[in-house]
């Protein structure tokens, strides 16, 4: 009998290193699976929140290139129009061809030019100025002429101060202003893109 009763308990030894074998697998299986799956849970979470920000990217994509288009067309017309004021201010002061135009256009709407003074340069970041100092008379139809034909001139010019005396007894307005023109345009420093 004890050759069976061992028999027996090494059968029932054999059984139970066989079941701890199965619940060993059973429970490596289920830890495995349990970490492997909380991998994938968070792999997919991270992968559906780049997935979100792809899909918010790939629908403003063509708001930011419809805004890039606009921004490049509105650079495209301020530059032009920079040139084109470039072009209206020469390197020079060539105030003695400025004076030429004042003069014609005074002529021709009847305005008396007394007297031209020269004043001074002042030298700016983006360009420079020169003064001048132009006395005169004439009615109130001559003196508006003048300044609206003065609007038409190409060059760049403001007038910078200016008093127009009302006489007593007269019809003519004696007319005393000063003139800022513009020349040596240049960019500003730092401003270079290129």
């Amino acid at each position: 009998m004890s050759s069976d009763s061992n028999d027996r308990r090494l059968m029932i030894l054999g059984w139970l290193f066989h079941l701890g074998g199965l619940i060993t697998l059973v429970v490596g299986a289920c830890a495995y699976q349990f970490v492997v799956s909380g991998l994938i849970t968070r792999q997919q979470t991270d992968n559906e929140a780049e997935i979100s920000q792809l899909e918010t990217l790939l629908e403003s994509e063509g708001d930011v290139g419809r805004e890039f288009s606009r921004l490049q067309q509105e650079l495209a017309r301020l530059e032009a129009s920079a040139e084109a004021a470039r072009q209206r201010i020469p390197e020079t002061p060539q105030e003695s061809e400025f004076l030429a135009q004042v003069s014609a256009a005074a002529k021709e709407k009847g305005l008396a030019i007394k007297n031209f003074t020269r004043g001074s340069v002042t030298v700016m970041g983006t360009h420079s100025q020169l003064q001048i100092r132009l006395t005169g008379e004439g009615d109130y139809a001559s003196i508006c002429g003048f300044f609206d034909e003065m609007s038409t001139f190409s060059r760049v010019a403001t007038v910078s101060q200016m008093s127009l005396t009302v006489p007593s007894e007269s019809e003519i307005y004696p007319l005393d202003m000063t003139m800022t023109l513009y020349f040596g345009a240049r960019a500003p420093q730092g401003g270079n893109r290129g």
